[in-house]
Order: structure tokens, then C-alpha cells, then sequence
């Protein structure tokens, strides 16, 4: 970025792009002029020089009415790529994280609450600025244990899940947090049962089954979590008809964070591959959700939860009628079968390097005719 001396600051001032204070504070938008108040806010706070990638060009006061419209398109690419969120980097993070603190719990020493609620909190501020792209995330192969996977994953969605259902800030962090140790009672069961890759018999399933109470207890004697918190490890297996576990609690006797956990669980385990079986679509997943509805998920949490996934979720490979391969870009909630699609695979089966974009909804001669599994371009 280029940087500009304060003294070189002038009130009415415009600049083609963002100017920022540092990397992450804005001074002014693109195209809006400076004032003589920022700027004596600028020397009041000693503050010596700014930075943009833009230029200075005329004053807003000769800005013509096309100029106004590039003004629009380029204050709202501005906004997008500010609220772009780099999810990858938040993942790893999480998976690191959650690691040390399985580490911890299992050698009995002290871990620092205080990161997991600092973490809980960059998740919910990420899913507050870029729903969409936490949903892509998850979906993605990730490097780590699957249980820290997991654990990241179901808190991305479940913030998001909270966020619909309306839920404040101190409620979201109570969620999110109680989502990321919501399988930490898995540290008391026997590795040899939880990375088995055949079938668990009744008794190992049976010793599974106590890494609910394992996990209320750590949460609670370790962790330093209230019982809002630590409920949510012990309740996130209960099932809405009362078939669950540990107790067998039905309906509104069941933590309602517990209940968004039990969903965003269920969808992270069925999208992700196992020893065991290969994983399932996305949309594969959202139908056994949807089919547990009233009986083992409590419906509003189903409604809330599937308002935000996509049919076709962004980053799920498509083949369209024509035979084109594509990527979907970005979803259409008003017309959820025809979301955008960037073509990988041409109708005449050759690979696209240049970028294409095909808008099913101004398209309508094309549509989706199945999903396919996010491997099969490596198959070809």
C-alpha cells in the first residue's frame, strides 16, 4: 500500500480506494470525501501517516452521475472484500487449538479458558460478516484429528444456527463455546475404542456413550465453565423423542444449544469421510437431517439450521444438462436449484483454465441434473 503524510491530507479530498489508519481500521471509504474533523482527529490521536491503494482523484463536488454509479460498484466490491473472511487460516487455527486443550485435559494440566472464549468469539465475528463462506469451509478437507475437525466445524455451524434463531452475543459465545468441547469426554474413553475403524461392539458402543458425562465434568472441575456451558457436552446426544443419551430427556427438557449441537454434529459426521464409509453430499446429509425431524431433532432447530444450507452449498461440484462439470460460486435463496456455477469441465469434456461463470437463474436453458462427490475431478 502506499502511504500518505498527514500534512499532504486535505479537507474534500477523494480517493479512488480505501484509506486506511493501519491494516485493519478505515479512515475513509472510496469516493467519499475527507473531512476537516478526521482529519483533526488524526493529530489529536498523533497519528503521522495513512494508507491505500488508490489515488487521489477530483473533488466530489465534479463527480458526474456516471462516476456516481462507478462510485456504487466500487464501494460494494469494497465492502465484499472486507467482509471476506480467511476461514482456512480460522480452521487450522481451531484445530491447533483444540488439540493443545485435548493434550492438556488428558495430562491433567491447566488449560487457559480464556482462549477457547477468545476463539469462540472470532468464530461468531466471522460468521456475523460471512455466513456463506463458513458453510463453505467445513465441507473442505481439513488437515487434523477428526474429533478437532469436528470440533471446529460443529461451532462454525452452530454459531450460525444460533445467529438465526436470534440468539445475543453472550448466548452465541456460551454455544459456540460449549460446541468446541463439545467432544472432550472422548479423552476418558480408550483410544483403541474411539480410533477403531470397524464396527463398535455393545460395549464399546456403551463406553462411547460416557464421554457425555466425561465432558460435563471436565467442563465444569477443569475448564471453569458454568453448567449453561457444560451442558451442552452432556445433552448433545439426547434425541428429541427421548431416545437419546445419556438420560433419555425429550423435547424441552433438552438444553436448546444442546439440540443445535446435536444437528451440527450429525451433518459434520455424515459429510466427512471415515474408515468406515465414504462421506455423504451435502444434500445427502441435509435429507437425513430432514427426515429426523419431530422425532429426533427438535423441527424449529431443523428449520433454522437448513434455512442456511443450500441445496447446492458453495464449492460442491455439479454436472448441469448439457453435460458441463462446474463448481457452484454462489448460492440463489430465491431460487435455490439455480445457484452460479463456475465451469470446470466444458459439454465436450475438456478443462476450462480461463474462469466461466453461468448464472443458472439468467440460464434457462440449463440446469442442475446431479451433485457429484468433490473427488470425482481426481478420478478423471
Amino acid at each position: 500500500m502506499g502511504k500518505i503524510r498527514i500534512e499532504d491530507i486535505k479537507p474534500g479530498m477523494v480517493f479512488e480506494k480505501t484509506v486506511y489508519i493501519d491494516s485493519g481500521t478505515i479512515f475513509v471509504p472510496p469516493m467519499v470525501p475527507v473531512k476537516k474533523e478526521d482529519i483533526d482527529r488524526l493529530r489529536k490521536w498523533g497519528i503521522e501517516e495513512l494508507e491505500t491503494e488508490g489515488e487521489e482523484i477530483k473533488s466530489i463536488g465534479h463527480v458526474t452521475k456516471d462516476m456516481g454509479d462507478e462510485v456504487k460498484d466500487r464501494i460494494a466490491i469494497e465492502k465484499e472484500e472486507t467482509q471476506r473472511i480467511d476461514y482456512g487460516s480460522l480452521f487450522s487455527r481451531g484445530v491447533k487449538l483444540l488439540e493443545e486443550l485435548f493434550d492438556h485435559v488428558k495430562s491433567g494440566t491447566v488449560f487457559d479458558k480464556k482462549l477457547l472464549l477468545d476463539f469462540a468469539n472470532e468464530i461468531i465475528s466471522s460468521t456475523k460478516q460471512d455466513k456463506e463462506g463458513g458453510i463453505h469451509e467445513v465441507s473442505k478437507d481439513h488437515e487434523g484429528k477428526y474429533l478437532y475437525i469436528l470440533g471446529v466445524g460443529v461451532a462454525i455451524l452452530s454459531a450460525i444456527t444460533g445467529l438465526t434463531l436470534g440468539y445475543g452475543d453472550d448466548r452465541l459465545t456460551d454455544l459456540v463455546s460449549g460446541a468446541l468441547i463439545h467432544d472432550i469426554g472422548m479423552v476418558r474413553v480408550p483410544i483403541y475404542i474411539t480410533e477403531k475403524k470397524g464396527k463398535l461392539t455393545p460395549d464399546e458402543y456403551n463406553r462411547i456413550k460416557t464421554h457425555t458425562i466425561y465432558g460435563y465434568r471436565i467442563a465444569m472441575r477443569e475448564l471453569g465453565f458454568d453448567s449453561r456451558v457444560a451442558n451442552i457436552p452432556l445433552q448433545h446426544h439426547e434425541a428429541f423423542d427421548g431416545s437419546g443419551y445419556p438420560r433419555g430427556l425429550k423435547g424441552n427438557a433438552i438444553l436448546q444449544e444442546a439440540k443445535i449441537v446435536n444437528i451440527c454434529d450429525v451433518y459434520m459426521a455424515l459429510i466427512k469421510k471415515r474408515s468406515y464409509r465414504e462421506e455423504h453430499l451435502s444434500y445427502q446429509a441435509m435429507k437425513i437431517i430432514l427426515s429426523g425431524a419431530n422425532r429426533k431433532f427438535d423441527p424449529l432447530i431443523v428449520k433454522a439450521f437448513l434455512s442456511n444450507m443450500a441445496i447446492y452449498p458453495v464449492g460442491s461440484l455439479v454436472q448441469l444438462s448439457n453435460n458441463t462439470i462446474g463448481r457452484v460460486t454462489k448460492a440463489n435463496p430465491a431460487l435455490p436449484l439455480r445457484p452460479q456455477i463456475q465451469v470446470l469441465v466444458d459439454e465436450f469434456g475438456n478443462f476450462i483454465k480461463d474462469e466461466k461463470i453461468i448464472d443458472l437463474e439468467k440460464e434457462k436453458n440449463l440446469y442442475i441434473i446431479k451433485p457429484l462427490p468433490k473427488d470425482y475431478l481426481d478420478r478423471k
